[in-house]
């Protein structure tokens, strides 16, 4: 059986659960739950805004197949977008910790190694505690980013979906473009946005998109507002396009002017180093290597760049777009690019920031948000 608008093939499906399990064996794993509405997604299908009410996937090294137990209202989800042929419910007033209980006793007996997302924000800390009470025959351990390190090498068709966002990315950059004039508001830039990117196929995106006009560069992650654009304000785009949960992201920077000579020189100086950035990252590259080649010359002119060049991204619900708590690029941490991780590389100062999604490939990237110029746009 195959949900009506299934994403990928069942045997997709099937790979990725077989991936978990290989890990879960190496940790000593006798039982999964997963919380997270992106692992869910990720090895299900299964996918519904309505994610705020309790949902848990619970996988064994006995059954081929996960389980999904979730409320009795989102069960048409599963027939809609997964290759599971059921799912377990539980209904307005049901204790959901003792149906999860009840689902894993039926799974497994005796007693074993049971891992928790403990870093997901859609476990609870009461919801834990209980889980751990309920369960005590097993030993809980720490399962965080189990199922999230093996989703950062992507698949070709996830690789095609994000592709899809991307073109849908840059046509709302473009609608923007054209929209930003002096004495129009952000939210008129962000209705032409919306109209685009729906028009283009868009689904409902994990962050809104950001759009800020003059002062409110500063304000980090600054929704769309009432402000009016003015003549001689820089606008900074950061919009997003999603194809079946999976995410691409463009930034772009519009002048209502003429540049400034040091604003030129910062605009040179941001593309000058990500271009470098870009033309470095293949498979085997050290990200802390490829994150100071865009760092070192932006700290020039803007000493406190502490934030991210890059990050890991794809399935997203709100309110996120990625995967950034998994592969981050900064001057910390320092791990390997390998063939197939996606990533939403970003470059920053004086006002002005660009950005692409890009994947990595045998012999470098590909970026798949190609088409819009590399620029500070002038209007």
């Amino acid at each position: 059986m195959t949900g009506n608008v299934q994403a990928f093939s069942t045997e997709e499906f099937r790979g990725r659960v077989r991936n978990v399990k290989a890990n879960m064996e190496k940790q000593g794993l006798d039982v999964l739950l997963i919380h997270s509405p992106e692992n869910i997604y990720y090895l299900t299908g299964h996918q519904t805004s309505g994610y705020f009410a309790y949902q848990v996937l619970v996988v064994t090294q006995e059954h081929e197949d996960p389980t999904l137990l979730l409320r009795y209202l989102e069960r048409g989800n599963v027939d809609e977008y997964s290759w599971l042929d059921d799912a377990e419910t539980w209904r307005e007033g049901d204790n959901v910790i003792d149906r999860t209980a009840e689902v894993v006793n039926s799974l497994h007996d005796g007693p074993g190694n049971l891992g928790l997302e403990k870093r997901c924000w859609f476990l609870t800390a009461l919801a834990a505690e209980q889980i751990v009470a309920g369960l005590g025959r097993f030993t809980v351990k720490d399962a965080s980013y189990l199922v999230d390190r093996i989703r950062v090498a992507k698949s070709p068709a996830e690789i095609g979906y994000i592709r899809e966002a991307g073109a849908i990315a840059e046509i709302e950059q473009r609608a923007s473009q054209a929209t930003i004039n002096p004495g129009i508001t952000e939210a008129t830039v962000a209705a032409a946005v919306l109209n685009a990117g729906v028009g283009a196929g868009c689904e409902y995106t994990g962050l809104p998109h950001h759009i800020m006009s003059g002062y409110r560069y500063n304000v980090c992650h600054a929704n769309w507002g009432p402000k009016l654009i003015e003549r001689g304000e820089l606008v900074f785009t950061e919009l997003y396009g999603c194809r079946e949960r999976y995410h691409a992201t463009q930034m772009r920077t519009v002048l209502l002017g003429e540049p400034a000579d040091k604003l030129r020189e910062a605009v040179d100086l941001v593309i000058a180093s990500q271009d470098a950035q870009l033309a470095a990252m293949k498979a085997g590259a050290s990200s802390v290597e490829i994150d100071a080649l865009v760092r070192a010359p932006i700290r020039k002119i803007r000493p406190d760049y502490f934030n991210r060049s890059g990050y890991s991204t794809g399935i997203g619900f709100p309110p996120r777009t990625a995967e950034w708590d998994v592969l981050d690029f900064n001057e910390q941490e320092d791990w390997e690019l390998k063939e197939g991780m996606v990533f939403h590389m970003l470059a920053l100062a004086e006002g002005f920031g660009i950005s692409e999604t890009v994947v990595v490939t045998e012999t470098g990237i590909e970026r798949l948000t190609p088409s819009n110029p590399r620029e500070l746009i002038l209007k």
